[in-house]
């Protein structure tokens, strides 16, 4: 039987567009471009993680609230065509959808290449989110929920995901969280409470005082070009180097690659609990998990090579 992913947490309708300078760019001037869109998909973490856990074989069940607009619906749309049960997929006049551009570009003082993001939602230029209420749907959807997933995954620290991971921890379930940073430090705090796996970047979360505190866990801290590292059960961190690759193309979609291959190695290998964890199985997984990684930034687009591979 395969094994499942409950997944909440941010989903955005992603833009890619890629930037040409028909005359030539000339570093520090305001240089004349054109820009093509290359693809528009779902994204974001949550997005992309339910996206690609079903193509690495592990089946994900995304819970996400979005509008009734043509871009909301596309979110579900594509979610269920990369593979993800979207059976707690609602679109409602009460829902929110995010837009997020995602801009190729040349820097106009180096030259060199960079990306650019814009977040909105449809008929607005801010974006529109919405998560599981903790006060009535957070305990609605425990008390329905008919089976028990093997992962929980999510990646805000809100009320209504908090309540669902510290249920679901309750009834066996590896908890995962992926926060983008601690700006909140509240609920930041409360979010790695209640979870087993803790996944955040050196960039965004750089005050780790509270790792000692919770010797019962796995905390995982990405290095950006040289890998990442962690910290098992209050242990000393262990490094794992990223894996090279010379034909870089979009590296924005990594992160959740190997988020997804290290969850797809932990369901593969039975290591759905934290005392089935050791320093060296931890780091087989996020080894392999790097190595995909590595793979995936030679395509344009957080699930480019899931696309080429379908052509």
């Amino acid at each position: 039987m395969r094994k499942s992913c409950l997944l909440s947490g941010n989903f955005a309708l992603d833009t890619i567009v890629t930037r040409e300078y028909p005359n030539g760019f000339i570093i520090g001037k305001a240089n004349k471009f054109t820009e093509t869109v290359v693809t528009e998909c779902v994204g974001n973490t949550c997005g992309n993680v339910a996206s690609i856990l079903p193509y690495l074989g592990v089946q994900s069940f995304p819970i996400a609230h979005l509008d009734l607009s043509e871009q909301g619906l596309k979110i579900k749309d594509d979610l269920h065509r990369y593979g993800a049960d979207v059976r707690f997929v609602e679109n409602s006049a009460h829902g929110g959808t995010t837009l997020l551009r995602c801009t190729h570009k040349r820097d106009k003082m180096s030259g060199e290449h960079t990306t650019s993001f814009r977040a909105t939602s449809p008929g607005s230029r801010f974006p529109r989110r919405r998560y599981i209420r903790v006060r009535d749907e957070a305990p609605a959807f425990m008390e329905s929920l008919d089976f028990a997933p093997d992962i929980f995954f999510f990646d805000a620290a809100e009320a209504g995901l908090r309540y669902l991971a510290a249920e679901l921890r309750k009834r066996g379930t590896l908890v995962y969280f992926e926060p983008e940073g601690d700006a909140d430090k509240k609920k930041f705090l409360k979010a790695v409470e209640v979870s087993d796996i803790i996944k955040f970047s050196h960039e965004k979360v750089g005050d780790l005082s509270f790792v000692g505190k919770h010797p019962d866990k796995l905390f995982i801290r990405t290095l950006g070009a040289e890998g990442l590292e962690f910290s098992l059960g209050g242990q000393e961190w262990t490094k794992v180097d990223s894996v090279p690759n010379e034909n870089v193309v979009d590296w924005e979609g990594a992160g959740d690659w190997t988020t997804s291959q290290f969850i797809a190695c932990l369901c593969e290998r039975e290591i759905l609990s934290n005392e089935r964890m050791n320093v060296e199985n931890i780091r087989e997984c996020l080894q392999i998990a790097c190595a995909t990684a590595s793979r995936s930034v030679s395509y344009l687009g957080s699930k480019g090579m899931i696309d080429a591979e379908k052509r």
